[in-house]
């Protein structure tokens, strides 16, 4: 079984359990892009009034009109008997309007663009929210989380190796102070929530429990087991780009009804020596030498995947993910294992772009294991983001007034 496996492999470290629950799009949902000021997965933070855009593609093409709606939530993501009205200037429920079609693809898609504030729509409040997409039918085919601040807390972030002995190759440490200064809080233990999230992964999501330290209206928290990740491995990167000849590590392409792109096989990497690749932390960007408009004119093709196979492999079912699927496991990114080739292999459709991936595994009982196959070493770089949230007395949600941001770049400097 893999859970024994684990006793004797380096770093192997199973996902942390109070993470968030991440929504599956339908098949006919792609390339789903949410982001700040440029086109990138970081974590959808924005300030009052800042502009965040959604993107994604119907490869269905058949003109399906989508509406969106806008739900807030309190810090730890429970539903709130908020109405609009306490959180909302003007109204949502409205169909997204702007929306384009492919050109010169041999995949046929409709590209879907919403932006928020609009004329409709303008949010007063900061905090947690999810955005929903419905289509004509009224069935939700997308939803996102983001968060909304109103800077009122300096935070400090550090990254640290591991203190404790068993950890100290293989986890990281987020360290961070909080000045409340200029705010009237009285129980800093009950009124202050503070949590963490690794790269951009909901998935990472952590509570981080009571402060260390309460010095001079500062909150320090310092080598808290709250504060500890597993810190897993490079992610591996491929370049769609040029679709008709391929970019980095693909190994060759295919020209059928649609192009293959099949790319270089990978190997297990727990327990091997650590290398320092860079990469986007799962991150991916659309993007095509074909044409000028990437959200139009970026083709799709079916991007193989293989991992070559040891013998503990076949004790579980293994997946490759990454920003582009939100790192969900299901049965479309599955591996499969080709005996002919000896490897687990896996076919996606993607579109043009740039992309990041690992791959995780599951036992026979669905517990998921994020590490198993990439190993966890001290060095990885990692983004940390620490959001502070503060509930007033008598207030009915809690506000988002800190967020702190690190990279472990500078691990043990």
């Amino acid at each position: 079984m893999i859970k024994q496996k684990l006793l004797f492999l380096l770093g192997c470290q199973l996902i942390f359990g109070q993470g968030l629950s991440v929504f599956s799009p339908p098949k006919h949902i792609k390339s789903v892009l949410f982001y700040v000021n440029e086109q990138s997965t970081s974590l959808p933070i924005v300030g009052l009034n800042e502009q965040i855009t959604l993107k994604f593609d119907d490869i269905n093409a058949d003109d399906s009109s989508y509406y969106y709606t806008i739900d807030r939530f309190d810090a730890n993501w429970n539903e709130t008997d908020l109405f609009r009205a306490d959180y909302m200037d003007g109204y949502d429920d409205i169909r997204i309007q702007n929306i384009s079609y492919a050109v010169g693809t041999l995949q046929s898609y409709i590209h879907y663009t919403l932006t928020l504030p609009n004329a409709q729509t303008r949010l007063t409040k900061s905090g947690n929210y999810i955005l929903n997409i419905w289509d004509d039918n009224r069935n939700l085919v997308l939803q996102k989380r983001f968060l909304v601040t109103q800077q009122q807390a300096a935070v400090g972030v550090r990254v640290q190796r591991s203190q404790r002995i068993e950890n100290i190759q293989t986890h990281q440490s987020v360290q961070f102070v909080v000045s409340l200064d200029g705010l009237n809080v009285r129980l800093p233990e009950k009124q202050i929530k503070p949590f963490i999230v690794q790269n951009q992964r909901w998935q990472t999501w952590r509570e981080a429990g009571n402060s260390t330290y309460n010095l001079n209206n500062q909150l320090q928290f310092n080598y808290k087991p709250e504060t500890t990740y597993a810190a897993g491995n490079e992610y591996f990167f491929f370049d769609t780009q040029d679709i008709r000849s391929g970019g980095g590590n693909v190994a060759r392409v295919i020209r059928e009804d649609l192009f293959i792109s099949v790319l270089n096989p990978q190997w297990v990497r727990s327990g091997r020596p650590y290398t320092f690749a860079p990469d986007i932390n799962g991150d991916f960007r659309i993007n095509t030498f074909q044409g000028s408009n990437p959200n139009t004119e970026s083709d799709y093709s079916r991007v193989v995947f293989s991992l070559f196979a040891e013998d503990f492999l076949f004790d579980g079912e293994h997946f490759v993910v990454g920003d582009f699927n939100q790192h969900i496991s299901s049965e479309e990114n599955k591996l499969a294992y080709n005996p002919d080739s000896g490897r687990f292999e896996a076919e996606l459709l993607l579109k043009q772009g740039i992309y990041n991936y690992k791959f995780v595994s599951q036992d026979s009982e669905g517990v998921l294991y994020d590490n198993l196959i990439s190993g966890n070493y001290w060095p990885t770089e990692n983004d940390y983001w620490v959001l502070i949230y503060y509930r007033p007395i008598g207030a009915r949600c809690d506000e988002l007034i800190g967020v702190g941001n690190a990279n472990a770049k500078d691990i043990g400097l």
